[in-house]
Order: C-alpha cells, then sequence, then structure tokens
C-alpha cells in the first residue's frame, strides 16, 4: 500500500499481520488511521464507548488495539486486537481477575463485524441479565459456549 493510497476496511481485510504492522509503524496518525477504519465498521451496542490505543498505552502488542465498554459498566471492558506479525490471528477478549485471566470471544484471519458485533451484543445481554462485573460476564459467556 502507497503512502498517498486511501485506506478502506476492504484494504484492511486483506492485509497480513506484517503489511498491518508496517502500516502503523508509519506513525501516530497511521495508526489511529488503522483503528478507525476498523471501528467505523463494528455496529456497537448503543451506550458503548470506544477507546483506541494511539501509542503503546495499552501495551502496544498489536496495529489495532482497541478496548469497547458499555458506558453503564466501564468495568466489562472488551479488548480487540488486530493481527500482526507475531500473531497472524484478530481476537476479541475480556480480561477479569485483574487481569489475571482472559476470556477469548474470538479468533479469525480476517477481521469480520458482523461476528464481533454479535458477540459484544451477547456481553450486552449478560449485562442486561444483571452481570455486570466482568469475572460474571466471563463465566456466563464460557458456559454459554461463547467463549474460551
Amino acid at each position: 500500500m502507497t503512502k498517498n493510497e486511501i485506506l478502506t476496511f476492504a484494504k484492511v481485510h486483506a492485509m497480513t499481520g506484517s503489511e498491518l504492522e508496517r502500516y502503523a509503524e508509519r506513525g501516530e496518525a497511521s495508526r489511529c488511521n488503522l483503528s478507525r477504519v476498523v471501528v467505523r465498521q463494528l455496529p456497537l451496542p448503543q451506550g458503548w464507548t470506544c477507546d483506541i490505543e494511539y501509542r503503546s498505552e495499552f501495551g502496544g502488542d498489536a496495529p489495532v488495539n482497541v478496548r469497547l465498554s458499555p458506558s453503564a459498566h466501564p468495568a466489562v471492558t472488551v479488548c480487540l486486537f488486530s493481527s500482526g506479525a507475531d500473531v497472524p490471528f484478530w481476537r476479541l477478549c475480556l480480561p477479569f481477575d485483574n487481569g489475571a485471566s482472559v476470556a477469548w470471544f474470538y479468533c479469525s484471519e480476517q477481521p469480520e463485524p458482523e461476528v464481533i458485533a454479535r458477540l459484544l451484543a451477547s456481553v450486552m445481554a449478560c449485562i442486561d441479565a444483571g452481570l455486570t462485573t466482568p469475572e460474571q460476564v466471563a463465566v456466563a459467556m464460557r458456559n454459554a459456549g461463547g467463549a474460551v
């Protein structure tokens, strides 16, 4: 991808982990642009917030590193990671037990916004049912077969 070429979701979808890494290494603006292209494709449940990693404030382990949280229950923070040079899969997870444990919801070679949206809706259904801590949501998602 050339420097002047406009980044689209179709292009992100086709990029390998190494290509995503190279794009993100162009600088903070490129990394932010990469994340925004992905986030724009996610139909987030109503009342959710999105926090994009600009530098390495979340650990910098993937070119796209996004945290998604329901505004009313920000402790339930779902993390979306792109593939990278070391890990060839897009992943969605819910850290719990103060980050000591993780419930994995999604792992795929390409980002699939519809699948991710369904998983976020399942998380929201857990919250609507009164499960408002990440531990409770992780257990419910595991019991329903939506997490490992």
